[in-house]
């Protein structure tokens, strides 16, 4: 069944489901159990970057919520190692040297790149199709996507394009951007819905994306269809990328729409390539 709505369309697709063993090598990620350690060591990581100084071994553990003995042994490990720096000193650490080999393989590539892993995860671990979108102009056009495993299941053709301010991604798009409400209205206007929205419900969904990090579409752009987006920003802070999961509205209720959302919030602010500000 497919479900149009002017360029863009959604396919809903049943299949027969295949027989088959788990194992190591068909697992994808977030399939796995989280291996504590590893989950500690990235969070210290995360924030000595996100530092603007060399921290201690308390404040780095507070920062992280990691047990102080753990942060203590996580960190003298990764000094040993390289990937941070210890100062004696004033008994502080910061990121070392040691991660520009680890990261080398990242450089020359480009952003896409790094997103498209990402989407895959996201789908693994929401269940639920995701778009990749690019926006060109004042227009996004899906340029990948990953399927969820299972016998019913959304589909989308890839290159098909629409309005940047429309659905959950325009609704993300423009709680990334300084427009006033005025502005807002006029790109309202525009716009074509399938469901029952007027000015006042898109301004207040645009405000409550820009209080959450990620944008809802119920069931407006598509009649039982709803989405969640979060944007990539560029350099200069404006939208460059958008990260969707869509599901039928059956299959969602608010608390799931939440913890979703937050997901795409986080994977679109790390690959980002300047903060996010939200108010």
């Amino acid at each position: 069944m497919t479900m149009p709505l002017g360029a863009a369309s959604l396919t809903l697709v049943h299949r027969m489901p295949s027989p088959g063993i788990m194992s190591e090598e068909t697992e994808g990620p977030g399939k796995g159990k989280l291996v504590g350690a590893v989950v500690q060591t990235v969070k210290l990581l995360r924030v000595l970057a996100a530092s603007d100084a060399p921290l201690g071994v308390s404040a780095a553990a507070r920062a992280a919520e990691v047990n102080t003995s753990t942060a203590f042994n996580v960190l003298r490990t990764l000094s040993i190692e390289g990937l941070v720096d210890f100062d004696a000193a004033t008994k502080s650490y910061s990121l070392g040297a040691g991660l520009f080999d680890i990261a080398k393989g990242l450089l020359g590539r480009n952003l896409v790149d790094l997103i498209r892993p990402e989407i895959v995860r996201l789908a693994n671990e929401t269940g639920r199709l995701i778009a990749l979108w690019e926006v060109v102009d004042d227009r996004v056009v899906l340029i990948d996507k990953a399927l969820v495993d299972r016998p019913v299941r959304l589909d989308l053709a890839v290159t098909q394009r629409m309005p940047l301010m429309l659905g959950a991604v325009g609704r993300a798009a423009a709680a990334g951007l300084d427009i006033d409400d005025q502005e807002l209205r006029r790109h309202f206007r525009k716009l074509r819905w399938a469901g029952s929205i007027d000015a006042s419900r898109y301004l207040a969904e645009v405000k409550e994306a820009r209080r959450t990090g990620y944008g809802v579409d119920r069931e407006t752009l598509y009649n039982g269809i709803v989405a969640i987006a979060a944007i990539i920003t560029d350099e200069t802070g404006r939208p460059a990328y958008g990260i969707s999961a869509i599901e039928l509205a059956n299959r969602i209720d608010d608390d799931e729409i939440a913890h979703v959302g937050e997901r795409l919030a986080a994977t679109a602010a790390s690959l980002s390539r300047s903060p996010r500000t939200l108010a």
